[in-house]
């Protein structure tokens, strides 16, 4: 029997009645016809989410945001301002006084949500050139400086919000052209420490990093800022059922410490299923596998996305930059498998990426499987260890555990699985290393079924969306130790 997918007010419905044993929650989905706080997202922040860059003036990737959210009710407002940082910010969380009509307040806006979408670019991370004294730093205590300010800033914000009854939701720190290692690393440490807080959160780097902190080619418009193709990886990051989620009073999602697993011997070649609702690019899919021999574990259908490079002209200066058009361009499978008892990677081109652990030997493995489309890589991890990457851009249509998804993907005899997650980014070494290590990294998670539990509980989402996994029984126990 299957799972199925169920329509989103449908969801909310059942939630509101507390069927199934879901408590009371906070609100119900937004109908199209209301307007008010309630539906309000007011996107608070610099100039990336105020558009800048973005060629065809639609607003970057805020704008492409609300082309998603607001048939479904949602009321989208830009309240952002080139150039702020966490200090400057705060002086237009609301006016003191006679407001100024040249500042955008996030206040009078009448939130019920606010997106804080700050960079650490603006907080003047950056190394200082030579010459150079303004927004940067010359030595590695100052860095740790702006480091701590803006985190401290940035959790201000958060407690600000909620104290006026504003739901906030936090973007990661994400990329500048001019970054280095230096700058990189602060970013991927400030993005593990946004994950572990108690907020929802947008993976904004994991859509659009070129593997060093920086705006992938074809996705840039100027080094502060990503072009119209930039912007639009960027709003995929966002889970599209996120704020309906979080009107109906979904927490922050937690790892499960409940004992048991899935179990899988014979039966469907599809085992356990998700297919987004709405297009996804940049992903990661993870897992918990303990195989008894080779086969399929897991696989990944869709498209592969060419690419149809454009010239425009940007910038005061009207200078020419290229812009990567991604578009889908034949269908495909890859799949995740056991091999010569060694886990493996076969991408769209038939190409291998093989780990050299070995993955039958009756204990458990961590697989993350991490696509960047953007910059057109695939990168498996192992065990919380890098195994390799190939070159190949994706857009996923379905996600299988236990097989892969078709006939002729044959599974383990056996195997056992727990701790499923798909994101709607890609996670860079460090992410999958705190994975493996069991620290949910909750930053664009669209789906996480723990897998353990009593059978009820096994496929039950606890990410903050309303994603739905299917289920295929033939062949699928719930085990415990």
């Amino acid at each position: 029997m299957f799972i199925t997918r169920r329509i989103h007010s449908l969801v909310l419905a059942l939630l509101l009645l507390g069927v199934g044993g879901v408590g009371p929650v906070a609100s119900a989905q937004p109908t199209g016809d209301t307007r008010g706080r309630d539906t309000r997202i007011v996107f608070f922040g610099s100039s990336v989410p105020n558009g800048t860059g973005d060629e065809t003036r639609q607003e970057g990737y805020t704008g492409r945001v609300r082309q998603l959210l607001e048939p479904a009710g949602w009321d989208v407002v830009n309240r952002s301002r080139g150039g702020d940082n966490t200090v400057t910010i705060a002086l237009r969380f609301e006016p003191e006084g006679t407001p100024d009509p040249n500042t955008p307040y996030l206040m009078t806006a009448d939130a019920g949500y606010a997106v804080l979408a700050l960079s650490l670019g603006n907080e003047g991370i950056m190394e200082c050139a030579p010459g150079q004294s303004r927004r940067c730093t010359k030595t590695r205590d100052e860095a740790d400086r702006i480091y701590e300010q803006f985190a401290t800033g940035l959790w201000n914000l958060v407690e600000r919000t909620r104290a006026e009854g504003i739901v906030p939701i936090v973007t990661l720190a994400y990329a500048r052209s001019d970054f280095a290692e230096r700058e990189y690393a602060y970013t991927r440490r400030m993005n593990l420490l946004i994950n572990s807080w108690d907020v929802p959160s947008v993976n904004l780097l994991g859509a659009i990093d070129d593997g060093g902190g920086r705006w992938a080619d074809g996705f840039v418009a100027d080094p502060l800022h990503p072009n119209s193709a930039g912007h639009t990886e960027m709003a995929h990051a966002f889970v599209p059922t996120l704020f309906d989620a979080l009107a109906a009073g979904k927490p922050t999602p937690t790892r499960s410490t409940n004992p048991g697993f899935i179990r899988v011997s014979g039966g469907s070649p599809t085992p356990l299923s998700f297919s987004p609702e709405h297009p996804m690019r940049s992903f990661a899919v993870s897992f918990l596998v303990r195989a008894t021999g080779d086969g399929t574990v897991a696989g990944v259908s869709g498209q592969t996305l060419g690419n149809r490079v454009t010239t425009s002209a940007y910038g005061r200066q009207r200078q020419p930059i290229d812009i990567y058009n991604l578009s889908p361009s034949g269908q495909i499978r890859v799949a995740v498998s056991v091999s010569g008892g060694r886990l493996t990677y076969t991408a769209s081109s038939g190409e291998i990426v093989r780990s050299s652990a070995t993955a039958t030997d009756g204990e458990w493995h961590h697989v993350v499987l991490s696509h960047y489309a953007a910059r057109g890589e695939t990168v498996l991890f192992v065990d919380g260890a890098r195994a390799g990457a190939v070159s190949e851009r994706l857009q996923p249509e379905r996600f299988v555990l236990g097989g892969g998804g078709r006939a002729a993907d044959e599974a383990p005899q056996q195997a056992d699985f727990k701790e499923w997650m798909i994101h709607r980014a890609g996670l860079n070494a460090d992410e999958a290393a705190a994975l493996y290590d069991g620290t949910l990294v909750q930053a664009s998670l669209e789906v996480y079924a723990s897998l353990s539990g009593s059978s009820a509980m096994a496929t039950e989402n606890r990410a903050q969306s309303l994603s739905v996994v299917e289920i295929e029984r033939a062949g699928v126990t719930h085990t415990e130790e």
